[in-house]
């Protein structure tokens, strides 16, 4: 379940990314595909050590591992991400930003 969530997460950030590149939105675009990556790749790292699969490595699992700079930043990075999901949801009414 839990690696499905983070599929989830992976795809909406990549929708939020091509949303903001099919607006003209070049930077907020670039912005949601790094979270997605940086995500990803850091989900991806922390399973395959916790199968056994890769070395270990040290990366916590994105929002759910216990500590206090790994979970701020990830929260500022959800932030940053639903910033763009609100802008782009805001060009597509109408408004301007």
């Amino acid at each position: 379940m839990v690696i499905l969530l983070f599929a989830w997460v992976l795809a909406r950030a990549y929708a939020i990314g091509r949303q903001a590149a099919r607006l003209e939105r070049a930077f907020a675009a670039l912005t949601a595909h790094g979270i997605g990556i940086w995500f990803g790749v850091q989900a991806f790292i922390n399973i395959g050590v916790n199968m056994g699969v890769l070395p270990t490595k040290g990366l916590t699992l994105p929002l759910l591992s216990f500590g206090g700079s790994g979970i701020v930043a990830n929260c500022i990075a959800v932030a940053i991400l639903l910033r763009v999901d609100y802008e782009n949801r805001r060009l597509l009414r109408g408004f301007t930003v």
